[in-house]
């Protein structure tokens, strides 16, 4: 692929160099990019990772595709090694040209952008509204011309960066917009790329590296010489071109004997670090300093070469010897090997000594942070005025929503802090940032490590409660409880808010889990704690006594105090709503659980917060499934398990590809199920799911039950029902199934079992529909006028809820139950109403046995046609939904974290599929 060949020249709005260069072999790589920037042309926006091993020729590659990115709005950014701590430094590379859009952004994202670049000094920090930005301000660049993105050294990015260029890249479908990565194999940190596409650029073959050698050296190569000279450098492009200083024309030519072993047999950084090592010591050092100097600046470089007495002079033999590149006062290195090899090669002690040189010239306001890091790189022992810098950087990071970039500075000034307690304390709040920034197993490390130097009852308390989050996000939730429990009994006494904001979690962890034991405990430690004396204080309280109570056997007391929680949430405290939305399945309350859930979901779409939107729109699906929304339903799990993925959250991906599966038995997709079971079980066969485990499992039991029922084989359902242990899967969502099941396969015992808990549940409660299903479920046992009686009480609860799935359901049986008594012309009425629900939520199972049913009543049926609302994917239905409520597309765009171009996209397509012309029409469709 590379050839270095012709005029060098730099690209004004980067460090990166842009060099003209003739390539060989590489027609597939080309190919690949001319379709990339072909589709970005014609708004089939897409993305592509190039990757291979030092000197491959990917930055080549870049700069051939900038060349052919003629019409083009072409932004450039490259990783820097030394840069990767600061949060966000990439991005403000990427887009420094172009500044002056952001004002064109609606203002929370501007706000947001503005923080993470350090523009504005305050707001709230968000880092996904930060990458919804990002997709806004590319997505008004391409209004004018397409865009590419071209990124070099991905794998230098700093996280915060590539966090958010990796959202963007998953979201430009529709767009003008492609992006170029080129990441480098091989090093300490790697460019994650999850599900991009990829390529990977490996060595030439003989013929091209033949080409490429015969360019440079002028001389014909022997087929011999230039086989051995293959496989030393296996065609690694970079090689090749550097051996014609390495070896003299007479090697090339055969005449004299190649040297043995050849300079580059281990590795190609080699090579710069030989022809460095020939220049003089002066310029060593400063080649050195501007190495570790991520700003490009040749002022910076030659002032903290001067701190070191270097004098300016010495970078003259490095420019003639083509390392660098020096024009409009930026230093460029002509490869980033160059830079990485002079970095790498150099001893520690030379390296804290660029880096002190540095902290001494960076003085401006704007390279506070940059000063602080490179002090700290300088520093060996411990020093409270460096971790005080650091610690200011971290707060900073933290503002603009650089966790990592945070937890890096904070576990930096631990390193350099001497007393215990200090060193513990910073190292707990560098977990804290590890965890925020889903670096869970790093949180995990650097928690363990503070909880050994503390002996402060509330550092080793806060500590503890972030071990418990870790624990039921992806360990053990029995560790968890025991985290929570034990480290709210040393605190109950010095600090009972904490203790009791554990208390809650261990709670209701052990609820779910059946914990009986901890159940005892946590009773024990909640008497010690005062009277709650705020609504949040009586909240927490309340779900101590119902999940305790519940564990305790109890049902009277705990529903009660758990129905007080639930009352107590109000709209002052979000955090509340959000708990009180767990609660309302916990209840079966229904309308709660879709109202709470809802008012969850719209805010973190207001303000663009996806961390919470993650963990809502499962809980919303749940909802929506219940009360029968089956089609939102669908497009909540849809969303979720999108973004779980993109956002590496395996056991909230797990829950929403749990309930598709459900939904897929429900609409009787059977190909849909077996690839979401399939995808499921792997994806928990492969990751600890946390506290999401049992409700994933208990899913995926009731998935297959249901198929079990709906398929007649009620024996082989119970099986699956018997299985489940989640409180709110078993015992909410699946209990009228299971119980059914039970009498359907003649175990009566066992349905009269599992009905009177559901019994003394609704009773307690006072919830209609879960009223409804135990008159349903005793009409199913009973006989005669006490069967009709029931069926007609189950009906009458019926029409005071809205799970209109279950009343098409005690519609149907009770039409079974009229006419195998011989009531056919009553019967009709009951199964005709049975399949037009069952038919309005597309449940094809139920409405194929519906129908059956009404043939043998005496008529029959036409089946009717899908409803064109059913053509339709679930981002198009998710598209079209906000439409119809009056929604423009610029706000459409921000609800669901896309661009314009593709909500105008999916728009499109819903009008089509539905044959209307307006958004008038789509606000008359029934969308909800």
């Amino acid at each position: 692929m590379l050839g270095n060949h012709g005029q060098r020249r730099r690209d004004d709005h980067s460090c990166v160099e842009v060099v003209d260069l003739m390539l060989y072999g590489r027609d597939l790589e080309r190919s690949a990019i001319t379709a990339l920037l072909d589709c970005a042309r014609a708004a089939r926006g897409g993305v592509l990772v190039l990757r291979g091993g030092p000197g491959a020729g990917k930055s080549v590659l870049l700069d051939d595709a900038v060349a052919a990115a003629a019409g083009m709005r072409v932004l450039r950014a490259t990783g820097v090694e030394s840069e990767f701590e600061l949060p966000f430094a990439a991005l403000h590379q990427l887009f420094r040209p172009v500044l002056s859009y952001m004002d064109r952004l609606p203002a929370p994202q501007e706000s947001a952008l503005g923080m993470a670049f350090g523009l504005m000094a305050n707001g709230k920090e968000n880092r996904f509204l930060v990458s919804l930005a990002v997709l806004g301000m590319l997505d008004e660049l391409a209004r004018g011309s397409p865009v590419l993105c071209v990124i070099d050294d991905a794998q230098w990015l700093d996280d915060a960066s590539a966090a958010a260029l990796g959202f963007v890249a998953r979201r430009v479908d529709a767009d003008r917009i492609a992006l170029l990565f080129a990441a480098r194999d091989g090093e300490v940190r790697r460019f994650s790329a999850l599900g991009l596409p990829d390529l990977r650029v490996d060595g030439l073959d003989a013929e091209a590296g033949g080409q490429l050698l015969a360019e440079r050296v002028g001389v014909a190569i022997p087929l011999e010489v230039l086989s051995r000279l293959m496989e030393a450098t296996g065609g690694n492009p970079l090689a090749l071109v550097e051996l014609p200083s390495l070896i003299t024309p007479g090697q090339f030519s055969g005449r004299e004997p190649l040297p043995w072993p050849l300079p580059m047999t281990d590795a190609v950084q080699r090579i710069f670090v030989q022809r460095v090592r020939r220049l003089p010591e002066h310029t060593q050092r400063l080649l050195l300093v501007a190495a570790a100097d991520e700003t490009c600046r040749l002022a910076t470089a030659l002032a903290a070469a001067s701190e070191l007495g270097v004098p300016a002079a010495a970078l003259d033999p490095a420019e003639r010897a083509d390392l660098i590149a020096i024009q409009s006062g930026q230093l460029a290195f002509h490869h980033p090997l160059v830079r990485s090899s002079i970095y790498q090669s150099a001893s520690d002690a030379e390296r804290r000594g660029a880096h002190r040189a540095l902290s001494e010239v960076l003085i401006e306001e704007a390279d506070v942070d940059r000063r602080a890091w490179h002090l700290a790189l300088a520093t060996v022992r411990p020093d409270e005025s460096v971790v005080q810098l650091l610690e200011e950087t971290a707060v900073r990071a933290r503002r603009r929503g650089g966790f990592e970039a945070a937890c890096m500075a904070l576990e930096r000034a631990a390193e350099l802090t001497a007393e215990p307690e200090a060193r513990a304390g910073r190292l707990a709040a560098a977990g804290q940032s590890a965890w925020e920034a889903g670096q869970l197993v790093r949180a995990a490390g650097l928690l363990e490590e503070a909880r050994l130097l503390t002996a402060d009852p509330i550092v080793s308390a806060d500590v503890d409660q972030l071990r418990a989050w870790i624990e039921l996000s992806i360990g053990s939730g029995m560790m968890a409880r025991r985290l929570l429990i034990d480290a709210a009994k040393e605190i109950a006494d010095i600090d009972p808010d904490r203790a009791l904001e554990m208390l809650a979690a261990a709670a209701e962890a052990a609820w779910i889990a059946g914990d009986a034991q901890a159940g005892a405990e946590l009773g024990q430690v909640a008497a010690r704690l005062p009277p709650a004396d705020t609504p949040r204080a009586r909240f927490l309280t309340h779900l101590v006594t119902g999940f305790v109570g519940l564990l305790n056997g109890g049902v009277a007391r705990p529903v009660r105090a758990l129905r007080d929680a639930m009352d107590l949430a109000g709209e002052s405290d979000p955090d509340l709503v959000v708990r009180a939305g767990h609660v309302a399945f916990y209840l079966g309350d229904d309308d709660a659980a879709y109202r709470l859930n809802a008012q969850t979901v719209a805010a973190a779409r207001a303000t663009g917060a996806i961390g919470e939107l993650l963990f809502a729109l499962p809980r919303l699906a749940l909802a929506e499934m219940l009360t029968g929304r089956w089609a939102a339903a669908e497009v909540s799990a849809d969303e979720a398990e999108r973004l779980a993925r993109e956002t590496s959250q395996p056991g909230l991906r797990a829950v929403s590809l749990a309930w598709l599966a459900v939904l897929a038995v429900l609409t009787g997709d059977e190909d849909r199920l077996q690839s979401l079971l399939t995808k499921t079980e792997q994806l928990a066969g492969t990751h600890a799911l946390g506290v999401f485990d049992a409700q994933v499992r208990d899913a995926l039991h009731w998935a297959r039950g249901l198929r079990e029922l709906t398929a007649g084989q009620p024996e082989s359902a119970v099986t699956w029902f018997s299985a489940m242990t989640h409180p709110a899967v078993a015992g909410m969502a699946a209990a009228l199934d299971r119980i059914e099941a039970a009498i359907h396969s003649g175990r009566r015992d066992e349905a009269l079992e599992w009905l009177d808990r559901l019994d003394a549940f609704a009773t307690h409660t006072g919830v209609t529909s879960e009223q409804a299903r135990v008159a349903h479920c005793r009409a199913l046992l009973a006989e005669g006028e006490t069967a009709r009686s029931l069926f007609e009480e189950a009906l009458t609860l019926h029409a005071q809820s809205r799970r209109p799935f279950e009343r098409a359901r005690t519609e149907l049986a009770y039409g079974e139950f009229l006419r195998r008594g011989r009531r056919r012309v009553e019967a009709r009425a009951h199964l005709q109403a049975a399949l037009d629900r069952f038919e309005q939520l597309n449940a094809r199972p139920w409405a194929g046995r519906a129908r059956l049913e009404l043939r043998a009543a005496g008529r029959t049926a036409r089946k009717r046609d899908p409803s064109t609302l059913l053509q339709l994917t679930p981002q198009e239905v998710q598209v079209a939904r906000f439409v119809a409520r009056g929604l423009h597309t610029r706000e459409v765009a921000a609800q669901l974290f896309l661009s314009t171009r593709t909500v105008d996209f999916h728009l499109r397509n819903v009008f089509t599929k539905l044959g209307i012309s307006s958004r008038t029409e789509l606000a008359r469709l029934p969308w909800d």
